[in-house]
């Protein structure tokens, strides 16, 4: 365990978390909320509530996701989980079966796996290109699984500025995961985090809203932009499966208090606080992409995300991103490994870097010691 928290101290600067920036959490405004909340419902927002969530933040949730990503739903079609990592955990346990499969992603959100290998179920890896999920890949492990007479209980797919790579899948191809979905009678997770945090480009229409079928399942979360600690995300679907999923959750209701407050704070704030959020995270990235030009070696590729958290950089085969981590930490930087976002022994070469977290002032001087230690590495590695 650590003894200090490495972050705490001005030279050690941290890639490795997809942590909201602390300077922008609106305690001010969530101040004003909880205040409301607590003098014109001081009973129900203290009480046990309803499984699906008190009917104020499914109501103001419900009109975000018409606002802003064209979701028509009714309230029995949505869930609030604890945030959508609760989500995915429902929904793994109610519709995967010990040694079915899932497709996913490669490289995916590593808090997926844990929820996964639990189930006893099997993975389909599908690449990423900088178009998103591999359609053709796709089709194959879908024909493939069918042709062995196996089914796949669900195709998990983060459309937007993926978790780890920041790449977007295209529009040609989101229609095509649903045009396969119903070919071949499975299901789409579509978790959708970082929506709301776009920098730029234009916003790519949901698989939700794409698919005629309702075959889709669609996360979000408020982590990434009121607050992650207030623990609420939702998981849009048909009512019959909304009621499945909802049956398995024991909780007494989830984050009733938060609930409450979040539906005093959204319809006010929430767009404010997002156009500044946007603003942030969105000139960290540029301070991040400028400095990988500067000081990345030849051979080094990266990914160049219109939104979220991440940028994914790969280095040249023989660098061991893994057995590099202790000395980046010695030298005071920190990234996410990218074997860590891999089910098989993939992204030796890879590293996710996290902006979302890491101060204005230290991007250069964090990217400049990461530029080094790679030289350092890629010499070795061609002298051994």
């Amino acid at each position: 365990a650590l003894m200090t928290d490495p972050t705490s101290s001005k030279d050690y600067i941290s890639f490795i978390y997809g942590f909201p920036d602390s300077d922008s959490l609106p305690a001010a405004t969530i101040a004003t909320a909880t205040n409301d909340v607590l003098t014109n419902n001081p009973v129900w927002s203290l009480q046990y509530g309803p499984v699906n969530g008190p009917p104020a933040i499914r109501e103001a949730l419900l009109a975000k996701l018409k606002r802003d990503q064209g979701i028509n739903a009714g309230m029995d079609e949505i869930l609030v989980t604890a945030g959508s990592s609760h989500a995915i955990s429902l929904i793994v346990q109610l519709l995967v079966n010990p040694g079915e499969t899932i497709i996913a992603e490669a490289p995916t959100f590593l808090g997926f796996f844990d929820d996964v290998v639990n189930t006893g179920a099997h993975i389909a890896n599908i690449e990423i290109d900088e178009d998103g999920m591999r359609v053709d890949q796709l089709e194959q492990a879908l024909a493939d699984l069918k042709k062995a007479g196996k089914r796949c209980s669900m195709i998990y797919v983060l459309p937007n500025y993926q978790n780890p790579t920041g790449v977007s899948t295209t529009l040609d191809r989101r229609k095509r995961i649903v045009e396969l979905a119903e070919e071949y009678d499975t299901l789409i997770v579509e978790d959708d985090a970082y929506f709301d945090l776009r920098y730029d480009g234009d916003a790519i229409p949901t698989i939700y809203s794409l698919d005629p079928n309702q075959r889709t399942i669609y996360l979000g979360t408020l982590s990434k932009t009121l607050a992650a600690g207030f623990r609420i995300g939702w998981a849009v679907a048909p009512a019959p499966l909304v009621r499945r999923l909802a049956a398995l959750k024991t909780d007494g209701g989830t984050n009733i208090f938060n609930s409450y407050v979040a539906a005093a704070w959204l319809p006010d704030n929430f767009e404010r606080h997002v156009a500044e959020l946007r603003q942030i995270y969105g000139t960290r990235r540029d301070l991040l992409l400028a400095a990988l030009e500067k000081y990345m070696p030849e051979g080094t590729t990266w990914s160049v995300p219109h939104g979220g958290f991440f940028v994914w950089l790969t280095v040249p085969e023989g660098v061991n991103t893994a057995t590099m981590l202790p000395q980046a930490r010695e030298i005071g930087i920190e990234y996410l490994p990218g074997v860590a976002c891999y089910f098989d022994d993939n992204g030796k070469n890879a590293m996710r870097l996290s902006f979302s977290f890491a101060h204005d002032d230290v991007i250069d001087e964090g990217i400049r010691r990461l530029g080094d230690l790679i030289r350092a590495e890629m010499a070795e590695a061609t002298t051994a």
